[in-house]
């Protein structure tokens, strides 16, 4: 039997367990989000077997893991996954791509791909790791968004776009197999150690750009702290769609302040303007659509996530110090990335030039 969405129903009674704990599948499993959710689940009596999906070696290479090199597009995945009774679904992009089909086919195929193979070994649990983006940044959302908002990510931003799409197949497939625990976590703007995607660049930049008269809050997450809730999801029964972020949120002016950054206000039609050439000759590591996630709010209620027992460990502040004392050593403008110190160095290297050419110059002169 094919769903609406041609997705078959998964088979049930074929994932495996090994000593009585579960058997879980990564894919994604060399990122940085996956590094913490692995060493979480290592550490979990409940889970005896780690698999761990990806074309790259995983960051954290804990003790219960078995690596399984495999891409979230081939349709040989169900080899993979075989024996898993959890899949966590972390293979999609960290960010936006300038190759849109690439990245489509990554984020909504891979996902519907990873779908077809647990539905073949037939998972018992189903966790999709999405963004909170999915929400869409709007002037009118509310402040803060619940898990029964409309998801209205803003199709000029494709990475957010492109997550939505995943999601709708995540809840058909979920709609046909009721057996089968399924979970969508929506994590705010993630940040901790190893994570360097587009949000952690724009937080480098040597001064923070904004786009003039629009200042919203802002929410983070603490990378350890998804990784509890992923391990929350995978052990326990949560079923639909659970934001995930750090309690409250934080004005966007506290920011700038723990950074210890200077705002640079851009009018909006320059903003616009300036990301749309710069991300097309390759210099940004966003799209201008991302722009209106710095404009309007989008901040996440996490009440049905607490109400389950999760909650976070660092609060806003406390990321941002921790974002800090990491990445006080680089500099970032657009993609371009380098440690603060060899900025320092070419700086002196061309005031040196700079005055022996003046010094040269007075001696011809006198000459």
């Amino acid at each position: 039997m094919i769903d609406d969405a041609g997705l078959a129903p998964a088979a049930a009674g074929t994932g495996d367990t090994h000593g009585g704990g579960l058997t879980v599948a990564v894919t994604g499993s060399s990122s940085p989000v996956a590094a913490a959710v692995l060493e979480r689940l290592d550490a979990d009596q409940a889970v005896a077997r780690i698999l761990a999906v990806d074309c790259d070696e995983p960051q954290m290479p804990v003790a219960k893991l078995v690596a399984r090199t495999a891409d979230v597009r081939d349709p040989l995945l169900p080899l993979a996954l075989d024996g898993a009774d959890v899949v966590v679904h972390l293979g999609t992009t960290p960010g936006p791509q300038h190759d849109e089909d690439t990245m489509f086919a990554v984020n909504v195929n891979g996902t519907r791909n990873v779908l077809v193979a647990a539905a073949r070994v037939g998972v018992r649990r189903f966790v999709h790791v999405s963004t909170g983006a999915v929400y869409g940044a709007h002037p009118g959302n509310t402040v803060p968004l619940t898990e029964d908002a409309p998801l209205r990510a803003n199709p000029d931003f494709g990475w957010a776009y492109q997550h939505r799409l995943a999601e709708e197949h995540v809840q058909a497939w979920a709609d046909a197999n009721p057996d089968v625990t399924v979970t969508i976590l929506r994590p705010a703007t993630t940040l901790g150690p190893g994570v360097d995607g587009f949000a952690a660049r724009h937080l480098e930049q040597p001064r923070l750009p904004v786009v003039r008269g629009h200042a919203p809050p802002l929410q983070l997450l603490h990378v350890d702290d998804l990784a509890t809730a992923v391990q929350l999801a995978v052990t326990g029964d949560l079923r639909g769609a659970y934001n995930v972020a750090a309690e409250g949120w934080l004005p966007a002016a506290d920011l700038a302040r723990l950074l210890g950054k200077h705002v640079v206000e851009v009018p909006e039609a320059v903003a616009f303007g300036a990301a749309r050439r710069l991300w097309a000759r390759g210099v940004l590591t966003a799209p201008a659509g991302a722009l209106h996630y710095l404009m309007h709010p989008w901040v996440l209620s996490t009440e049905r996530l607490r109400a389950t027992g999760w909650a976070p460990t660092r609060s806003h502040r406390e990321i941002v110090r921790e974002f800090v004392a990491e990445h006080a050593g680089y500099v970032s403008l657009g993609r371009a990335r380098v440690r603060r110190r060899d900025v320092y160095v070419a700086v002196f290297a061309t005031l040196g030039a700079v005055a022996g050419l003046l010094l040269a110059g007075r001696g011809s002169r006198r000459r």
